[in-house]
């Protein structure tokens, strides 16, 4: 049964009217979720300190700096120039539907790497369905998938700093995508000490984040765990990286939200010391009540497509669990009044934290099996199972939304499951994704049904040959 999009995608369309411009990095403060789920990350940043070990968060990928448009004194704010607002791409607040149509309709045929993790300099040929690469532990398989990840994602699989990426006898790295039918190139490089620059058919992009939505993809990996076991954080970047890939109106709001909520709590801080008069207080929470609604409303109805689809999933890979997901709003708040008036009461104590204590960027993803906090209560197989239905839920979801299936990344998960789960799984991939690169140490493991169709790799000290 398809999951159907069209009201959401409606009230996306109103939703992308909004003129909101402002947006950046965030502070740590002390969190607790009302139904007593302690919020460990103590976010002030939507992914709370995991964020930044080098590798730039999504604000920044989008605004490409972090502009502080408040003054050094802290008075009133100063007024941004034309070139401060750094207005995002027109194309990403056109119709949800029709944003990148051409690009996501295509496949990726051919993906260079060069200087890439342990890749000299590497071309791969990709087919239009299964790609199956197989090999020894750490001879460059999750490498070859993480370059794919890369391009669509605007960042790394693993490991928190930007340049663990280049080659250690390189000082740069690239990473290169041909899309068929569009024609498109996708290209994303980092030189030691930099910034990651992206391209588009040659073009330097203002941000590496508008090469989001270019080539949608569906992620399941043994790191994807974190999802249940680790901090809100982790369940927050997921959902922003999603989010923004199907909706480029969310990646709008979402970079809003950050830069204003930066300033605010610059202000927060400077407020100990110094009088911080409530008016200069206003213009970011103005900013930050307008795209906290839009993100939140945003998130919810996404979740309940998000939700279908992934009990669908749940019901044809698992052992007759059921499966539920749950936003966790940290505070009530559900307008820009509400919102406003939340701020204001808050301010106080907040300068005190030294961060925002309301808002989404303290928000929780929950996830229930059989009406249990899967967190605490889900064996490791039942987390297990759990996560990898709710990843492949974005198949349907991206189906739905672009066309065909987006890109699905499958990690060296296989191997990780029994034989019976191995083949539940291997018979919804087979029946759902389109293009798909799938990792693991024997190609046996992907079962008869892939190997049939697969375009199957060896990989073995960096060097990629067909098998």
């Amino acid at each position: 049964m398809a999951v159907r999009m069209d009201c959401f995608n409606e009230k996306l369309e109103t939703i992308a009217t909004s003129e909101s411009i402002f947006s950046a990095d965030t502070q740590r403060v002390d969190n607790t979720g009302e139904n007593g789920r302690k919020n460990q990350d103590s976010e002030g940043t939507p992914y709370g300190d995991k964020t930044n070990g080098g590798q730039t968060s999504l604000v920044e990928e989008q605004s490409g700096e972090v502009f502080h448009l408040v003054s050094p004194e802290f008075g009133e704010p100063v007024e941004p120039t034309e070139s401060e607002l750094s207005p995002v791409n027109p194309s990403l607040i056109t119709n949800i539907n029709s944003v990148n149509n051409n690009l996501s309709l295509s496949w990726i045929h051919r993906i260079e790497l060069r200087q890439f993790r342990n890749y000299s300099e590497e071309a791969v040929e990709l087919g239009p369905g299964f790609n199956l690469v197989a090999g020894l532990n750490a001879q460059g398989k999750t490498n070859l998938l993480e370059a794919l990840y890369l391009l669509s994602t605007t960042r790394l699989l693993r490991g928190r700093r930007d340049h663990e990426a280049i080659l250690d006898t390189a000082e740069a790295m690239s990473v290169e995508g041909t899309l068929t039918q569009s024609d498109a190139h996708l290209k994303i490089s980092l030189a030691r000490g930099g910034r990651k620059r992206a391209f588009l058919n040659g073009m330097t992009l203002p941000r590496a984040a508008d090469l989001l939505g270019r080539l949608p993809s569906v992620t399941i990996s043994t790191a994807d765990m974190e999802l249940v076991r680790g901090d809100p954080a982790d369940r927050r970047l997921y959902l922003d990286l999603e989010l923004s890939s199907l909706y480029p109106v969310y990646l709008r709001a979402f970079t809003v939200y950050r830069r204003a909520l930066e300033q605010r709590n610059a202000l927060l801080r400077h407020a100990r010391d110094s009088v911080v008069s409530a008016i200069q207080f206003e213009p970011w929470e103005l900013e930050l009540a307008k795209s906290g609604v839009e993100i939140r409303e945003i998130r919810r109805r996404h979740l309940v497509s998000l939700e279908a689809a992934a009990r669908q999933a749940h019901a044809r890979i698992g052992d007759g669990e059921t499966l539920a997901l749950d936003i966790e709003e940290s505070d009530p708040a559900q307008s820009e009044d509400a919102y406003l008036s939340a701020l204001a009461e808050s301010r106080s104590t907040d300068v005190q934290r030294g961060g925002t204590s309301v808002g989404p960027h303290r928000d929780d993803l929950a996830i229930f099996v059989d009406g249990r906090d899967a967190r605490h209560f889900a064996s490791q197989g039942q987390q297990r199972t759990a996560v990898i239905a709710i990843k492949l839920a974005g198949l349907p979801l991206g189906t739905e939304i672009f066309g065909k299936p987006p890109l699905l990344l499958l990690d060296d998960m296989l191997s990780d499951l029994d034989a019976d789960r191995r083949r539940r799984l291997t018979e919804a991939v087979i029946d759902q994704a389109g293009q798909a690169l799938l990792t693991c140490t024997e190609s046996e493991a992907a079962g008869a049904g892939i190997l049939a169709s697969a375009r199957v790799f060896r990989v073995e000290g960096g060097h990629v040959h067909a098998a």
